[in-house]
């Protein structure tokens, strides 16, 4: 157990007398899943009822998945015409299991770029799939990330995390003697070189696939020193890397320690490109890649996708680059279009996020920035309580003694839904809980943690709230708590916070970089009672609220409108 929990939960759940064994059965994991799903964003989407019929068999009847996979193979093969081919049988030798399935009477789909890693990946279970940060690169996208490339002069291409061959198959290779490719599951490994085999089916060759570490093998086995272009989906979340850790990565995230020593074997002006989780962007763990990227390498592509993956949440973006001194722009591209950025305007925080931004965007955040006096830092803040067991601590209906506590649910903005939950406030029973000073302020500010952007509710009544909203009584000079709050749920923050931040959690660390401006006690005192108007049910205030916080800076029309049509989008 001590491997799945942390100390400080162990040490939660044993002062709080928690049954341990309960609580881990009852946790949805996805690292423990045994769920199977079919990628179907790797497939061309016309074959998914032979595939669900192929695998349910397959489950149904035990099948071994590497003798499934083989048998597979042969059948592919040997409609090619490639079964007896001397280099194709010394292939082969290598797997062949003791016993085969019978696929004779199945009729396997001959439009399918890689049949063998969808079989593959839909017989994998969910827990698998998520402790490897396996999941393989849909064929449109290892196109885009690919076509570009010129091999005619005998460029080498390696994909370090190469999985069933999805860069490897979409390359635009003359020869496969071009390409590389690593991975750590040998049958990955096995089907990466089936599909070079059918990929090229008038080569005799052995396919330049292995079965290693690429972070800690140090042989690299036959791939050349250097690579004209190296093109991977590293693992995501996998186990943290061994130290010492490549230069300049002190987090020891498995896909930051890829692209360091990836970018180690790039020839002098080679392109790299890697497809991160989106978090690479924002996240602050993620700092010391993204201070890497900035320092060594030529950023020349940053792409957003959504909903790359089945059965994954997170987005993904790659980043495109070269071996080269940095240049003074950087493309950027995602469903919005494609637009040009200077490098100094891509960073705008103080761990070195990545915004996407317009020029007009970053001329409005300029100007903010110059307007800006204050902020948040000197501020009181307090985390939402943590019970340790909402099932046992919660009542849906009050008694005697609890009292209304609120969750993120409730919150919106400026004021606060009836509360859904009671709790018998005892410090000594609650896994965590902030001073009671802050929540029993006579005045503060409660906001959504999980949010697309700021929603902050007035609280006057020394209310509890739950973990999933946090508190904050504000510290600005010259503002009163409602004034501060009228600008945190005002168009024109939530515009700056959106543009700098693209991170689903409100936290304490990217509220406390937006700057507040400086404004006259007749200001403070109109924002003021407009959001009095606001808090007693006249909402028709509102429009009036934010076109006075838009005059506290010298914005144009054209500017506002901007703003408008950015936070409606």
């Amino acid at each position: 157990m001590n491997s799945i929990i942390s100390p400080a939960t162990r040490r939660n759940w044993e002062r709080l007398h928690t049954d341990s064994k309960t609580r881990l059965t009852r946790r949805a994991n996805k690292h423990n899943s045994r769920k199977t799903f079919l990628p179907v964003e790797y497939s061309t989407g016309s074959h998914l009822s032979f595939f669900r019929q192929l695998t349910d068999h397959a489950r149904t009847h035990a099948w071994d998945t590497e003798a499934v996979l083989y048998a597979l193979a042969l059948k592919l093969l040997a409609r090619q015409g490639l079964l007896d081919k001397p280099h194709v049988r010394h292939v082969l030798q290598q797997y062949a299991p003791v016993q085969l399935p019978d696929l004779s009477g199945w009729d396997i789909p001959s439009d399918e770029w890689d049949l063998l890693g969808f079989v593959y990946q839909s017989l994998q279970q969910e827990g698998r799939k998520n402790r490897m940060g396996s999941y393989y690169t849909p064929r449109e996208i290892a196109r885009q990330l690919t076509a570009d490339l010129d091999f005619s002069h005998g460029q080498t291409f390696l994909d370090p995390c190469c999985g069933s061959g999805s860069f490897l198959l979409a390359a635009p290779a003359v020869s496969p003697r071009q390409l590389f490719g690593m991975d750590i599951d040998p049958i990955a490994v096995m089907i990466a070189k089936i599909n070079l085999l059918l990929r090229y089916p008038e080569e005799e060759f052995n396919p330049q696939v292995y079965c290693v570490n690429y972070l800690m093998d140090p042989a690299m086995h036959q791939c050349p020193d250097t690579c004209s272009y190296i093109v991977t989906n590293p693992p995501w979340g996998a186990a943290p890397v061994p130290r010492p850790y490549p230069a300049g990565i002190v987090s020891g995230e498995s896909f930051s320690c890829f692209f360091v020593k990836a970018y180690d074997q790039l020839a002098e002006n080679g392109c790299i490109r890697f497809l991160f989780p989106e978090s690479i962007l924002h996240v602050r763990a993620h700092q010391d890649i993204r201070c890497f990227l900035q320092k060594h390498c030529r950023m020349e592509r940053i792409i957003r996708y959504a909903d790359a993956f089945s059965g994954v949440v997170t987005k993904c973006a790659a980043i495109c680059c070269r071996k080269a001194p940095p240049a003074d722009t950087v493309l950027l591209q995602d469903a919005a279009g494609t637009y040009s950025l200077p490098l100094s305007d891509l960073v705008q925080t103080r761990y070195q996020v990545f915004c996407f931004l317009t020029s007009q965007d970053a001329e409005i955040l300029s100007l903010l920035r110059q307007q800006g006096h204050y902020d948040l830092s000197h501020s009181d803040w307090a985390l939402g309580i943590v019970t340790g067991d909402n099932r046992h601590k919660l009542r849906q209906v009050p008694e005697s003694g609890w009292e209304p506590i609120y969750t993120g649910r409730e919150i919106t903005r400026y004021t606060l839904k009836p509360a859904k939950n009671y709790l018998l406030y005892d410090r000594s029973q609650l896994q965590q809980a902030a001073p009671d000073s802050l929540y029993r302020a006579p005045e503060k500010l409660v906001y959504k943690f999980i949010s697309d952007r700021p929603v902050f509710a007035y609280d006057a009544s020394g209310s509890l709230f739950l973990n999933s909203a946090n508190i904050l009584i504000p510290q600005i000079p010259g503002m009163s708590i409602k004034t501060v709050l009228a600008l945190l749920n005002s168009e024109l923050f939530a515009f700056y916070y959106t543009c700098l931040f693209a991170d689903v959690k409100i936290l304490r660390g990217s509220l406390s970089e937006l700057r507040f401006p400086r404004i006259t006690p007749e200001q403070n005192r109109q924002l003021e009672a407009m959001t009095d108007a606001i808090l007693q049910g006249k909402l028709e205030q509102d429009m009036l609220l934010q076109d006075a916080i838009y005059a506290l800076y010298p914005l144009s029309d054209t500017q506002i409108r901007h703003i408008r049509q950015r936070i409606k989008k």
